[in-house]
């Protein structure tokens, strides 16, 4: 190779990282700008105690953390978030599975029933949480009107008021508006398996659970880790729908992170145990993902 093409390729060499640069480095500023900048940042102020009302913003060291693991309200808090992030998701899969599996069948009016059962994903949250506020209205709701008629209760419950009706009211509200996201996942995923190998399973006399379980399920098995990881994540950092539904309340039943750090941010305008409590939830939000990805997404499906 002659001195001229050496010097040639390491032009164009050259050329190809600056045009690299060119084209990644503005995304890499602004996920910097967006997300890195704002997280170290909060992280530092997990570490003062930094208060808009008092005027006080000091370096306290880990005191924060101390005072936050001494809090009952955090151990409430946290279960709070993992039930409600959690118990949602398997009440919305099933029902999106289910809805999944119906659509992929030639049944009739398949593309109408399509499109309205994403009505409830498009619809936005603020929208759903008022919604559901009506239909629990302890006075003229429908969902009391209707359970006194099937006479499953004989008077009107205030289901948001209540700390042992409040969690499963606001967990229902989550399954409406997110069992069409696990639909459209589901039902893609449906429409990518071989036609063959289900047909091959037939032709060897596999029931519907059999086919079900030893054939669509493993094929679906990346669709439905990422899916749930991504509605757990979702569910962990839902604001929206529990703050006009119970705003925490009754007697902290629904408290989330969320909520919580809200509360101390905008209320109480306390941005070091608002960001403490951030901390928190961030590893939360780690420890489950990293366990829930190894032990559902593992393993590759057998074909």
């Amino acid at each position: 190779m002659t001195g001229a093409s050496r010097l040639s390729r390491l032009g164009m060499r050259r050329r190809e990282r600056l045009f690299f640069a060119a084209t990644v480095l503005p995304a890499v500023s602004v996920i910097g700008f967006v997300i890195v900048a704002p997280l170290l940042i909060s992280i530092s102020y997990s570490f003062t105690d930094f208060n808009l009302i008092e005027g006080t913003h000091a370096f306290v060291g880990l005191a924060n953390y101390r005072r936050l693991l001494a809090d009952p309200t955090f151990y409430q808090s946290l279960w709070n978030t993992l039930l409600l992030g959690v118990s949602p998701v398997v009440g919305a899969f099933f029902v999106g599975f289910g809805q999944a599996l119906l659509l992929n069948e030639a049944v009739a009016g398949r593309s109408l029933m399509r499109g309205l059962t994403l009505l409830p994903w498009v619809i936005p949250q603020i929208v759903v949480s008022f919604l559901f506020l009506f239909m629990y209205n302890p006075s003229v709701g429908v969902v009391n009107v209707l359970l006194r008629d099937l006479g499953v209760i004989h008077q009107f419950v205030p289901w948001l008021a209540l700390p042992a009706t409040a969690p499963p009211a606001v967990a229902i509200a989550y399954v409406w508006t997110e069992a069409p996201f696990f639909m459209l996942m589901l039902l893609a995923g449906l429409q990518t398996i071989p036609p063959e190998i289900v047909e091959a399973a037939v032709v060897d006399g596999a029931s519907w659970w059999q086919r079900l379980l030893h054939i669509i399920v493993p094929e679906l098995r990346r669709i439905i880790a990422i899916s749930t990881i991504l509605m757990v994540i979702w569910n962990f950092n839902n604001f929206t729908i529990i703050w006009p539904l119970t705003e925490g309340g009754p007697v902290n039943a629904t408290l989330t992170f969320a909520v919580w750090v809200y509360r101390q941010a905008f209320q109480n305008f306390d941005l070091g145990t608002a960001c403490t409590i951030g901390v928190a939830w961030l590893i939360l939000l780690l420890v489950v993902t990293f366990f829930y990805l190894r032990v559902v997404g593992g393993e590759e499906p057998v074909t």
